[in-house]
């Protein structure tokens, strides 16, 4: 087997509100979506080579997930350039994000959650490699 893509799908409670979440904060673009009465109940969303599915199951209940401390659950990690600069701009932008740390595996990150309380860690290497 041959895997082409590693794509997450997460189920949230309003697909609009994430969707909101991941193309404003985090500058996603949707590349495909399916609607019913008016309202979104999947997106396909990217940003560069990142890929997420926003899936609304019937009952969809995210209260758990966002009230559990950090690291209980899968992480989405995105790699950027500079996390530095990426938490300089969330910041001045209101969005509530943990401090920018150095971790002893050799990256700057910092994590910050979506309405559903999916953690998102955004870091980026201190060392480059060619």
């Amino acid at each position: 087997m041959k895997v082409e893509a590693l794509v997450p799908l997460l189920n949230v409670e309003d697909p609009d509100r994430s969707v909101a979440f991941y193309t404003g904060v985090l500058s996603f673009q949707m590349v495909q979506d399916a609607c019913a009465e008016g309202r979104t109940v999947w997106a396909l969303l990217q940003n560069g080579a990142a890929k997420l599915m926003i899936n609304r199951p019937d009952g969809a209940n995210s209260a758990p997930r966002r009230n559990r401390p950090g690291h209980g659950d899968a992480v989405l990690y995105l790699y950027v350039e500079s996390a530095r600069d990426v938490h300089a701009d969330l910041t001045r932008r209101g969005v509530v994000a943990g401090a920018v740390e150095v971790q002893p595996y050799g990256m700057e990150e910092f994590t910050l959650r979506d309405p559903d309380g999916y953690e998102i860690a955004i870091g980026s290497p201190l060392t480059r490699i060619a």
